[in-house]
């Protein structure tokens, strides 16, 4: 029983804190609370249903625990499902578990029958329990709705109102922005369901989001993500009059049964002291959850934007005005970890390895190597080359065409714009992403080590910028490889490693070269200086180990190679071409954000709502403040000019008919 409690407690505190911890640092041992709270509770309720009342001591367990217990199986506010695959899976066994759970407790209730400790303790608590319960299926059946992703509607109708932005004529800019976010998160609702956007939808998020600095944009967008968590993975959600009922009902009743317990056993003690001990702690315990629950559900900010919307109502309360000092405050609050993994190919040739059982049961955090924060000079880049890549789209001119060309775009632009398409553009558009992403990768490690040796950083954070870029692009390809859409993603990367591998262990090669799995590669030990000295003599006689190279490269998926050429070609820029190195670097962090733009706008909706239980990705980010911008396949132009061409087309084959039928 206490045992189930600390669950309890544990997966209210820290369910919701997962949406701010980047990746696996929390998501273990919350998985592991998560799994075990429902063994638990269901294991101490098998026990109590086995359990004998005697003549001696008729109340030998209390019978109001196995109403704590359902009450415990209804879960916490904070976490209803730990991911979206358990979704569709869930809602039918909660289902079942709930009359099966539900029946279990009513046996227990009826085998250790006392009618004062039934009507006055177990009663209010098993009724509270089936509203949770049945809650927790509720929630998981509107987010198997919501979430279905083959709904298409159809006609493309605004979800937005011209009467949703009055709010801009007497809020408060603390109220306004989380209007505006709300307003973007209903708009994300069609996005993720595959619904096309319509046209006023388009210009209203346009509107909202052009017209924000880049730190600003991308508080929106975490806001509105925080919405969307909170949709797919809590019970806190839109506030309306049914669930404030419901959270009275059941907050009363955690309360009466406390009092009545108290009550109780000070006229007749029936129960032994550890017995009763326990009793106050869980009952206790449930008034604190719920007095948790409740105070949680009043700070969201789905509290805040129904309090706005109902401004006239309270008009002499004036709600948003008193609770002014809570929203500056909740507006600075962390939302989401503001972090990206980083992943490096040739550092993790150093690594040691890990042990293939911990690789097999727990897969990708052994691959992530550090996290580096996403500061304000990162939101900014992207931000600007995101309102750049808009700017030469016009949705009311252009056919859809012209989006998906810019959509395609992942460096292109960035060397035309430099002037160097023609001598590296095989590098981003003659390959395969993939191949493109670990070509970049290996360039961009290549130039900072010779950059770092040479102390001739002209912009320390363009190149800080594309490091981090760089090492990031490479963890999604490695740890979240869904989230990039690409098929044989894995082969290039592992190819890339084994080719890296053998030229790092050039020592022992008759052995390296009969090996052809990374699995035993990793056995071997590869030290930093083998690592150091394999640059050294690329940086020094570039010739020699480009030829080294391509004589130990054994197909077409190693893109070392690639790599080394463009580093090399990268670094003769300042020599030949006279380039400054702060140029140079600022090319680099553009083709970079390029790429991660191209596998933004290319990643499912599914991939990104899963990461938002790993703390949010920076890619979904991106994603949508280029959906709200314009630039997605599910923002396409108006359709006036198709729908012109249409009856033009029409008509021509029409008189072409009757000329026919004529002659």
């Amino acid at each position: 029983m206490l045992l189930s409690f600390c669950l309890q407690i544990f997966l209210a505190i820290f369910g919701e804190q997962r949406k701010r911890i980047s990746g696996h640092k929390l998501g273990y041992l919350l998985w592991l609370a998560y799994l075990s709270a429902d063994w638990v509770a269901t294991f101490s309720l098998g026990i109590l249903a086995r359990s004998e009342a005697n003549s001696t001591n008729p109340n030998l367990i209390p019978v109001f625990w196995a109403a704590i217990l359902l009450d415990h199986l209804g879960g916490p506010q904070t976490v209803t499902s730990y991911s979206m695959d358990q979704v569709k899976e869930l809602l039918t066994s909660r289902l079942l578990e709930l009359v099966a759970r539900v029946g279990v407790a009513c046996y227990v209730l009826y085998r250790l029958w006392s009618w004062n400790a039934i009507t006055a303790v177990a009663f209010p608590i098993f009724i509270s329990g089936i509203i949770k319960n049945g809650e927790r299926i509720w929630v998981l059946r509107r987010s198997q709705e919501y979430n279905n992703l083959s709904q298409q509607p159809s006609a493309k109708l605004p979800c937005i109102h011209i009467e949703d932005t009055s709010f801009y004529l007497t809020s408060s800019s603390d109220v306004r922005y989380l209007h505006e976010a709300h307003l973007l998160f209903r708009t994300f609702k069609l996005l993720f369901q595959n619904v096309d956007l319509s046209t006023f939808d388009q210009k209203i998020t346009y509107y909202l989001v052009s017209e924000k600095s880049a730190e600003e944009a991308f508080e929106l967008i975490e806001v509105e993500l925080g919405f969307k968590y909170d949709r797919l993975y809590s019970k806190v959600a839109t506030i309306s009059w049914p669930r404030i009922i419901i959270r009275f009902i059941t907050f009363l009743s955690s309360i009466s049964a406390l009092v009545s317990f108290s009550i109780m056993t000070k006229s007749k003690s029936v129960y032994s002291e550890n017995d009763m001990i326990i009793s106050y702690v869980l009952l206790c315990g449930v008034v604190c959850l719920e007095s948790y629950s409740i105070m949680m559900h009043l700070l969201s900010d789905w509290t805040m934007i129904w309090l706005g919307s109902r401004e006239k109502a309270f008009d002499i309360l004036r709600p948003t005005k008193c609770l002014s000092p809570l929203l500056s405050f909740r507006r600075k609050l962390k939302r989401w970890s503001g972090s990206m993994g980083q992943h490096n190919l040739l550092s993790a040739q150093t690594k040691k390895p890990v042990n293939k059982l911990l690789k097999q049961y727990f897969p990708g955090n052994w691959n992530i190597h550090s996290w580096v924060d996403v500061d304000k000079d990162l939101k900014e880049l992207i931000f600007v080359q995101v309102v750049d890549k808009r700017s030469r789209y016009d949705p009311d001119s252009s056919d859809f065409t012209v989006l998906k060309n810019l959509l395609e775009e992942r460096g292109r632009e960035a060397l035309r714009s430099k002037d160097c398409l023609d001598k590296f553009g095989w590098s981003v558009y003659d390959a395969e992403f993939t191949h493109s992403l670990l070509t970049w990768h290996v360039a961009t490690h290549v130039c900072f080590i010779d950059d770092s040796r040479k102390k001739c950083f002209a912009n320390h954070q363009n190149c800080a910028m594309s490091t981090s870029l760089s090492n990031y692009m490479l963890y999604l390809l490695v740890d979240c490889p869904a989230m990039l859409a690409i098929e044989l993603s894995k082969n290039r990367y592992i190819a890339t490693s084994i080719h890296l591998r053998r030229l790092l262990s050039r020592n022992t090669r008759t052995v390296i070269m009969e090996i052809t799995t990374l699995n035993k590669l990793d056995a071997l030990p590869v030290h930093e200086a083998e690592v150091n000295a394999f640059f050294d003599e690329l940086l020094q006689d570039p010739p020699a180990m480009l030829n080294e190279i391509k004589r130990t490269d054994e197909g077409e998926m190693s893109a070392l190679l690639d790599g080394c050429v463009l580093a090399m070609s990268l670094q003769s820029l300042e020599s030949l071409d006279g380039w400054p190195n702060e140029k140079k670097w600022e090319m680099i962090s553009e083709v970079w954000v390029e790429m991660l733009m191209y596998a933004a706008s290319h990643c499912g909706w599914k991939e990104h709502a899963d990461a938002l239980a790993r703390g949010g990705e920076l890619l979904t980010h991106v994603c949508l403040l280029m959906a709200h911008l314009g630039l997605s396949k599910q923002c396409p132009p108006a359709l006036s000019d198709h729908l012109d061409a249409r009856v033009k087309r029409l008509d021509d084959i029409l008189q072409n008919v009757v000329s026919e039928c004529k002659v």
